[in-house]
């Protein structure tokens, strides 16, 4: 058999119903590499921008990038695979965007508010926050909602278009990890001294979960006939939760001479 014969052999099995499945299952595959291989490229891309950008890098931006790559392969193949015209096919879509508009009327309010929200850098993962309530740490914007993990390690999920449309509490991490104690000290007792051992006590209690970067600090809030109203404010790892923190310090407080 020569070569010739072969290959009309070839182009006459393609010409088949079954060479044409065969043709249009082999295009997509082809198309669905190209695409991944691009898909890869172009993140990488959006990434290292982001950062020369000083842009804060969500996923939202790379979910973007990639909806974009599969929009594009999949209208190349409309045509060859699905007889489909790309033209006609956004033209109808044209036609019913009103009702689609409607319906993801909450999935765009979301994808908007969370690209205004790294594009103007109103948040960023890694920062600290405090919105409806929730106080934590951002670790991921994409493209419909906001992750915020709290200090007991749940993972909150809110809407972007909330935040948006919400007051946000910017919170600095020594901030972020610090909690505090109320005490009242015995009255005529020496201030300075109590004040001095409530210090040493909860550095003692804490010991590796304290913030090195931070010292306990005893403020006197108030006096009166009963003692002098005492806050003691400490800063623990992020690691620790504030209950367990909390519970340390009291723990060795407890029974304390010069305490009420």
């Amino acid at each position: 058999m020569g070569v010739g014969t072969m290959t009309a052999d070839v182009a006459t099995f393609f010409k088949s119903d079954l060479g044409v499945l065969v043709g249009k299952v082999i295009l997509v595959a082809v198309m669905a590499v190209v695409a991944r291989c691009v898909e890869r490229v172009l993140t990488r891309m959006t990434r290292e921008g982001l950062e020369k950008a000083d842009v804060p890098n969500a996923s939202i931006f790379v979910n973007v990038v990639r909806g974009t790559v599969w929009i594009i392969a999949l209208l190349m193949i409309l045509q060859p695979v699905f007889g489909v015209a790309p033209n006609a096919l956004i033209t109808s879509l044209g036609a019913a965007s009103i009702a689609v508009s409607l319906g993801l009327q909450t999935t765009i309010s979301n994808l908007v508010g969370g690209l205004t929200l790294m594009v103007t850098k109103t948040i960023k993962p890694g920062d600290y926050i405090t919105v409806n309530g929730i106080t934590g740490q951002v670790t991921d914007v994409s493209w419909r909602d906001t992750t915020v993990r709290d200090r007991l390690g749940n993972a909150v999920v809110v809407p972007n278009s909330q935040l948006n449309s919400s007051a946000i509490t910017k919170i600095a991490v020594r901030q972020a990890n610090m909690t505090s104690l109320d005490v009242t000290l015995k009255a005529g007792c020496d201030v300075a001294d109590a004040c001095a051992k409530i210090r040493e006590a909860a550095d003692k209690a804490l010991g590796r979960t304290a913030d090195p970067a931070s010292a306990t600090r005893a403020v006197c809030t108030a006096t009166g006939s009963d003692g002098t109203k005492v806050s003691v404010y400490f800063d623990v790892d992020p690691s620790v939760t504030f209950q367990a923190a909390t519970d340390a310090v009291v723990r060795a407080l407890e029974g304390a001479s010069y305490l009420a």
